[in-house]
């Protein structure tokens, strides 16, 4: 598998991780990440010293538009986007229908539990303690089986959309971990990083990268039609 590459310059590279793929190493060191087949892939193509550098992550199950320094320079700028919330992301996603404004914030705090039948940790809503998570949301589409939904979060929780709407009663299609309908059946969690969008700290040149929707989320929209 090659890896699209969708913004290259002197310093970043972004490419479009696929569904499936953990976005960087786990524990068992056999097992596939995306970050480094495409570290792999980058040094087969330009050489050994090629530098990659990883400053986030999706769920595995999320595709989508994923950025990283290629430069040791690139990193602390890199770094500081996300820190600071100076890179806006947005995501598509396909939900099951449900009660809910054309556009909505959703403010509240999450906490990490372990869930005891999953034997996963996930994330849940709470009225102390926990961490600060603010999403908007947009539906961009009413089908006669779901939704598809726009999501640009605010700050960085785990799982912060897939929670955010499963506790409105919009869950993910696909989702293994939170509440969502099973049928139409979803080949896996219908969620896709659609665009990252920021100012280049290097060139103050606005910079916004956008990856369509991959095959098996257009498929299953016909479905939802």
């Amino acid at each position: 598998m090659t890896f699209p590459i969708l913004f290259e310059d002197d310093d970043f590279i972004v490419a479009e991780k696929p569904s499936g793929l953990p976005s960087q190493p786990t524990v068992d060191k056999k097992r596939p990440n995306f970050f480094s087949l495409l570290k792999k892939q980058l040094q087969e193509e330009r050489g050994a010293d090629f530098y990659l550098a990883l400053h986030h992550r999706l769920d595995r199950d999320t595709s989508g538009v994923m950025i990283f320094a290629k430069t040791k320079r690139g990193n602390e700028p890199l770094a500081d986007l996300f820190k600071k919330h100076k890179i806006q992301k947005t995501y598509l996603c396909f939900t099951q229908p449900g009660k809910c404004p054309p556009q909505w914030d959703e403010i509240n705090f999450l906490a990490e539990i372990r869930d005891p039948v999953l034997k996963k940790m996930k994330m849940q809503s709470v009225r102390s303690g926990g961490q600060k998570a603010h999403t908007k949301f947009r539906v961009i589409e009413k089908f006669k089986k779901g939704f598809l939904i726009e999501a640009q979060p605010l700050t960085g929780r785990m799982h912060q959309i897939r929670v955010h709407l499963a506790e409105k009663g919009l869950g993910i299609f696909g989702d293994d971990i939170y509440p969502c309908l099973k049928n139409p059946q979803a080949p896996r969690l219908m969620l896709h990083a659609f665009s990252l969008e920021f100012t280049h700290p290097f060139t103050g040149e606005f910079v916004k990268i956008e990856t369509p929707l991959p095959a098996d989320m257009q498929k299953f929209e016909s479905t939802l039609r």
